[in-house]
């Protein structure tokens, strides 16, 4: 046994470190797919529909952007309310450079 470890000691540690990359690197790819698109908070008397105008994606149609925000907040368009946040199809840097662009 001594001799059969003494032989397979690199291809052990090799394996072992191969084995704990990938598991370290598994973990930092199941991060929160949201925190890409911006979070906003729903005022009193704004509707998704108007949202989805306000916040007007080129690539989606707004029933689009509304089945979007639908989707991935768990929510119906008539149960908003105000003071929630909500998560929204838009890239954080590129309203920031869409505001910029309006001044």
């Amino acid at each position: 046994m001594k001799k059969l470890y003494k032989n397979y000691i690199y291809t052990i540690l090799l394996a072992g470190s191969v084995f704990i990359f990938s598991i370290l690197f598994s973990c930092t790819l199941n991060g929160d797919p949201k925190k890409d698109f911006l979070s906003i908070e729903v005022g009193e008397g704004d509707t998704l529909w108007g949202i989805a105008e306000e916040y007007e994606e080129a690539n989606l149609t707004k029933k689009e952007f509304i089945g979007w925000i639908e989707e991935h907040n768990g929510i119906s368009a008539d149960s908003i309310k105000p003071g929630q946040v909500i998560v929204i199809p838009v890239k954080g840097e590129k309203l920031v450079q869409n505001l910029a662009s309006q001044q």
